[in-house]
């Protein structure tokens, strides 16, 4: 039972990342501030593939524009376990049962909830 627990969080997380307004998958780096540089908002911020996924764990990136208006790629690892999803970043947080990436966004941002400005995608999901 516990097995089947975890392929669900897992499948659910990442499920809802790539389906998330801003997931604008396979883009590059240079893609990624292309997007983000006529943003006038700091906070305002793609999700986008990183380059590792095993069974427990997927990597993404968040790329966004900070208050000076550069733009920072932030690297992040989503783990799952019977308990939940985690994350890590340098900081990390969880294992959260009920709690979906917008809810612990801001803490791989640093930044307040309030302030996230997520870039909608315009791809057919």
């Amino acid at each position: 039972m516990t097995a089947i627990l975890h392929e669900v969080i897992n499948d659910t997380i990442n499920q809802e990342i790539r389906q998330h307004d801003a997931w604008y998958g396979n883009i590059t780096g240079l893609q990624a501030e292309k997007l983000l540089s006529d943003c006038d908002a700091p906070y305002t911020y793609v999700l986008r593939a990183g380059e590792f996924a095993n069974e427990d764990t997927s990597d993404y990136y968040v790329s966004f524009v900070q208050p000076d208006f550069t733009i920072k790629h932030q690297p992040f690892i989503i783990m799952t376990s019977e308990e939940g999803w985690s994350f890590a970043n340098g900081c990390g947080g969880g294992p959260y049962e009920n709690a979906s990436i917008d809810d612990v966004l801001y803490m791989i941002m640093h930044c307040k909830k309030d302030e996230l400005q997520p870039l909608v995608s315009l791809v057919l999901r």
